[in-house]
């Protein structure tokens, strides 16, 4: 997420980090001050979906894979034009080891 949001900023601009704690779960904020257009937000989680020229489109993919599937938690944006443009991952702070991974959406 934060390499992304590094690489979706011009030079100069801000990209900050925030981690928070509510509800037994950890959130961790990725943001810049960038826009997603409404095209790439529906495609953004998509298994080789990438905007860059030289992009592999594993990025957003592998980091929901990873999240919902392995850790129990989910993977988020939120985007406007006045805000910008924010990725959340959140985590629960204690899970129950189940058999089999939770099933992906």
């Amino acid at each position: 997420m934060l390499k992304n949001a590094l690489e979706a900023s011009a030079p100069g601009d801000t990209v900050t980090l925030n981690a928070s704690s509510a509800d037994d779960k950890v959130v961790f904020e990725v943001h810049n001050k960038g826009y997603i257009q409404t095209n790439v937000q529906l495609q953004i989680f998509n298994r080789f979906f990438s905007t860059k020229d030289n992009g592999r489109g594993l990025g957003t993919y592998s980091t929901r894979l990873l999240a919902e599937k392995y850790l129990h938690g989910k993977v988020y944006f939120t985007t406007s034009e006045e805000d910008g443009t924010s990725f959340f991952l959140e985590l629960p702070l204690q899970w129950e080891e189940k058999d089999s991974p939770a099933p992906m959406p």
